[in-house]
């Protein structure tokens, strides 16, 4: 039940829904995910306060809205939103009361890191894109007395991963009776939000790439999985997601990886039908943005001008063959 959710964050529904200033918040909060000339990022006087409860009745009328493509840009922009702010935030007593607010058990230690318990770790870190980096592995962290050490910054990464699971999980519960103004919240939000669909998914659905218009860094791992070369996990995950949002089929995909030396069929098709949404009934995993590929030695494009232009791979086509961009959602997609 929503008015649950609510009472877990240690809030009064009744309150809540009845504060003009927490209402106007709360539909500005949904409403800046599909409006691109909302911008949410302006602080209150009582931030804090008015945040917390803001964000719980934003998931309130996404429930009540129940369409799947906001509540997964919604998730992501707050996740991320959370992110950003615990990153800037210096002091650490206001990072370890964020998290308290969602419900992580974070320790303090010296010299500015944090512990946080390895099974809220691992049921974190398992999900999402930090499984498929091997710095998140409980056996690569350090762990002591069952709790496992973090940045500042390695902790806001967690929490955004686990805000946006949050989101989503919360916004599928039943909605439940609700105040009359609050019906009509919803049905507002709702009415603007069908307005807008059609362009919305028209986002989504990117015109796909011929093969000769795709990237440097996919070329360069296509060339070397058909030479039978070894890719490492990054690659792997890289070259996969981004053949499939360009709408290869698993069958194709599988078959690519036949001359690698570790190869066995029954493992790569479950991995490949994973990452393509398929088992879940979902979309497909993003692409990495080309700052992490970078980061991990992927990026073969330094000295193209196309690559230098761009922010993911998926972008490149557009960019090549001088299409616009996605920008109609600013700030809350990858491309």
């Amino acid at each position: 039940m929503a008015r649950q959710f609510i009472a877990n964050l240690g809030l009064d529904f009744n309150t809540i829904t009845s504060l003009e200033e927490i209402r106007a918040h709360a539909k500005h909060r949904v409403s800046s995910t599909f409006l691109p000339e909302d911008d949410f990022s302006k602080k209150t006087g009582k931030f804090y306060q008015i945040e917390i409860a803001s964000y719980a009745l934003a998931i309130l009328y996404l429930t009540g809205i129940a369409e799947p493509i906001l509540t997964e840009k919604f998730a992501l922009f707050e996740a991320q939103k959370v992110n950003r702010y615990l990153r800037l935030e210096k002091n650490s007593d206001t990072i370890l009361e964020i998290a308290k607010a969602f419900h992580w058990d974070v320790k303090k230690n010296e010299y500015g890191s944090f512990s946080v318990h390895f099974a809220k770790f691992l049921e974190t870190s398992t999900r999402g894109r930090l499984h498929h980096d091997s710095k998140w592995k409980l056996i690569n962290r350090i762990m002591k007395k069952g709790l496992v050490q973090v940045s500042p910054r390695e902790l806001a990464r967690l929490l955004q991963e686990d805000v946006k699971n949050q989101i989503e999980k919360s916004a599928k519960q039943e909605l439940g009776t609700i105040p009359e103004q609050i019906q009509h919240d919803i049905d507002e939000l709702k009415a603007d939000f069908l307005k807008r669909k059609p362009q919305f998914e028209e986002v989504i659905q990117v015109i796909k790439a011929q093969e000769s218009d795709y990237p440097p860094c996919i070329m360069a791992l296509m060339k070397r999985t058909s030479e039978g070369q070894h890719l490492s996990h990054v690659e792997r995950f890289t070259l996969v997601t981004y053949l499939l949002r360009q709408g290869i089929s698993v069958d194709t995909i599988v078959k690519m990886f036949s001359n690698v030396p570790d190869f066995k069929e029954d493992k790569t098709r479950y991995q490949v039908e994973n990452l393509s949404g398929k088992r879940l009934g979902t979309e497909p995993y993003m692409t990495y943005n080309c700052s992490s590929l970078q980061t991990h030695n992927v990026c073969s494009g330094a000295t193209n001008p196309i690559c230098q232009t761009i922010r993911n791979p998926l972008s490149y086509h557009l960019r090549k063959r001088g299409l616009p961009l996605v920008k109609k959602q600013k700030n809350r997609n990858q491309y």
